[in-house]
């Protein structure tokens, strides 16, 4: 404790802020932990000065380096230039994720916005055009596997349905959803970062805002590079994403690691008993249907 109180700066925000104890705390503006240490005691005979702000204020063992409040490398493309910021932003998504979403700052939502639309947008239309390249060729051959399997068996309208709009997915139509990814990426992000506000909200993992959950949301998307690898890398994309949502609200959010995994799976299982419910009642309602119940 500290006996009257003195001016500590805060060595992430550069904020200055009065307190009237030393040792561990976290700052007012950034809520970011640092150590105000104790004053020097005055030499024998001087003069009382006025306060001054305790510049040697440290960050807290295990916080970000007070060089994060700058934003990531996609937040400071001005200076780093726009290829250059992207590719050490995705690099330390995939590789160094703690350091990013350490790094990432609250104000800076349209930024993390475009970055997530452009990477998704790009990878995805891109892994789109190639699967259809490479694998137009085997997806036909799989349907007249199916329809000789099948021969004369009554098929259930469903699965009518999803054999006709295989059939369908024409070159056409398989560019029109390219060009339509940016749209449709800029709705799941919002959709996925309110979904998995929600969910922080209902645990009780909120601790700094929509803007923490929704900066974790966009730089999770980076893992989507993946999905230009034809079959398999859309499915390994989804689950680092997966992976990297959950260290980015442990990180913007400062919440425990296993709060930052319910909160995020938590959506998930939901989806999944809700479908699982809704197989149950397709299965019955054409069991129904092909028995003339």
């Amino acid at each position: 404790m500290l006996d009257s109180a003195v001016l500590a700066r805060c060595p992430n925000c550069r904020n200055t802020f009065s307190t009237d104890r030393s040792g561990r705390q976290e700052c007012p503006a950034c809520g970011k932990p640092l150590i105000v240490p104790e004053p020097a005691a005055p030499a024998p005979g001087s003069t009382t000065a006025p306060p001054q702000p305790a510049e040697n204020a440290a960050p807290s063992p295990g916080s970000p380096p007070p060089e994060s409040a700058a934003g990531t490398p996609w937040e400071r493309r001005a200076e780093l230039g726009f290829f250059e910021a992207w590719k050490q932003t995705t690099l330390q998504a995939l590789f160094e994720p703690g350091k990013l979403f350490a790094a990432a700052r609250l104000d800076r939502g349209p930024a993390q916005l475009g970055y997530a639309v452009f990477t998704a947008s790009v990878f995805w239309a891109l892994g789109q055009l190639l699967s259809r390249a490479l694998l137009s060729g085997q997806s036909e051959q799989i349907q007249r596997s199916l329809r000789q399997l099948m021969g004369d068996r009554p098929v259930s309208p469903l699965m009518k349905i999803l054999l006709e709009s295989q059939h369908t997915n024409s070159a056409g139509a398989t560019i029109a959803i390219a060009l339509a990814t940016p749209a449709l990426v800029l709705v799941l992000l919002y959709l996925s970062a309110a979904i998995t506000h929600g969910a922080a909200l209902l645990l009780g993992q909120n601790k700094r805002g929509f803007p923490a959950t929704f900066a974790a949301c966009a730089y999770a998307l980076a893992p989507t590079v993946l999905a230009v690898v034809p079959a398999c890398g859309s499915l390994i994309a989804l689950i680092w994403t997966v992976v990297l949502t959950s260290i980015g609200l442990k990180e913007t959010h400062r919440m425990s690691s296993g709060g930052a995994a319910a909160a995020v799976l938590a959506p998930y299982l939901v989806l999944c008993c809700l479908g699982c419910a809704g197989a149950v009642a397709l299965g019955l309602i054409f069991g129904r249907m092909a028995t003339g119940g």
